[in-house]
Formats: C-alpha cells, structure tokens, sequence
C-alpha cells in the first residue's frame, strides 16, 4: 500500500506552488516533509487529501488513484488528516468530538490522547496542545491507512510537543503512513528516519533525516535560516 505522489505540479492562478514533486512512502513508515514558509509543505497534503487539485500528476495510494478526487472520496480511501490550527467541533464534548455521529467507542482514543478524564467537557475548554491531541486522536478513530499531520507541534511549548510527539509514535501502526509536515527539526528527528525538503514548490532533498544538517541545499534553503526551529 505504497504512497505515491508521481511529477505533481500545483497552480493558483499564475503562482506555481508544486512544480512536479515526486515521492513515496511505505505501510510504517513516517515519512517528514519540512522546508521553509511557501515551500509548498501545506499545498502538498492539501493535493494529496483532496482539498486541491493537481494541475500535472498522479497522486496513488495502494495503487488507487486519489488525485482529482474530492476530499470525501479520498477519506474513503483511508486518509486522515489534521490541520496546522485544530479543526474541532468547540461547543460538544470531547467524546462527541471522536465520535462525528459515527457509532464508536471513545474512550480508547481518548484515552490514546491523554483526555479520558475530560470526556464530557467541551472541546473549547482544551489548551492548543490538548486541541492537537484531541483532533489526533479523531483521525485515529477512523484507522487510516494514510495519516496527514500538518505542523502538529506548532506553537506548542515543550512539554506539549514531548506529548504530541508520544503520541504520534503511538499512532504508527504497521500498515499505516504517516506523512508529517514540522518545522521542529528535533521532533523531525526524533520521529522520522527520512526526510523530503521542498523549497519554492520543487523537491531539493529526499534521504535520511540525520543527513539534513550536512546537505548543502538544505543548509542554504532552510537550516540557515531556522537553526532555532
């Protein structure tokens, strides 16, 4: 159930925000996705989870082909995803939250997070690394087979990125993808084996994360500018 996005090119208008990214991630895997603002980091998932359309290319999941299809036929196909700002339902329940009208049990995902104890308060009660945790825990409660993660340690403080972190690790299951988009190069290495760079819309390194700091191209696009990230 390979992960497969193959020459994809992304346009707004006259601005090209992807310009034929190729890459691919495998069942376990948790494959990083960094590089500086408007590289295209944001744009890539949006293509892949069906929230923009590619302008060239193929985006595949398991052979099935999810560019073009609208957001609901791609979750469909198994893929989740979560957002840079949590995306929850504010005034139910954090169990209400897991559920979104599907006939589930809540408590193992909350518990998952952390919140089990907080079950029957409101989402909006939640601080933002509680907020990250909870939306998290919904995507799990669909078991994707591709989970999408946008800058789920963002403005978090350390003690919330630690569990942020912990739980990412707990959410890789062995036929799951986990492609995570971070701009906290510890978290990145702390969490992913490989890393693909982008920069102005176009690929400039796939490989190892522990290689990041000694590739030239990564240093000059990004680590230059963000050593404090």
């Amino acid at each position: 159930m390979t992960l497969a996005v193959d020459g994809v090119s992304v346009s707004f208008g006259t601005m090209l925000a992807l310009h034929g990214v190729t890459l691919s991630a495998e069942p376990g895997e948790r494959l990083a996705v960094i590089g500086p603002n408007g590289a295209g980091k944001t744009t890539l998932l949006d293509a892949i989870g069906g929230l923009v359309r590619p302008s060239a290319g193929r985006i595949t999941l398991g052979g099935i082909a999810l560019s073009g299809l609208a957001p609901e036929a791609v979750a469909r196909h198994g893929v989740a995803r979560t957002f840079q700002s949590a995306r929850l339902f504010r005034h139910l329940t954090l169990s209400a939250n897991i559920r979104c009208g599907r006939r589930l049990d809540a408590a193992p995902w909350l518990e998952l997070a952390g919140l089990a104890a907080r079950r029957r308060e409101l989402a909006l009660a939640l601080t933002p690394g509680e907020a990250r945790r909870l939306e998290l825990a919904r995507a799990l409660a669909g078991n994707p087979r591709l989970l999408l993660l946008d800058e789920p340690c963002g403005g978090l403080s350390a003690g919330e990125t630690l569990a942020m972190a912990a739980l990412i690790e707990r959410a890789t299951a062995p036929g799951r993808i986990v492609v995570l988009v971070e701009h906290k190069l510890g978290v990145v290495r702390r969490l992913c084996e490989r890393a693909v760079v982008l920069h102005l819309g176009e690929t400039i390194f796939d490989g190892p994360s522990r290689s990041l700091p000694a590739d030239p191209r990564v240093v000059a696009a990004y680590l230059g500018r963000a050593r404090s990230a």
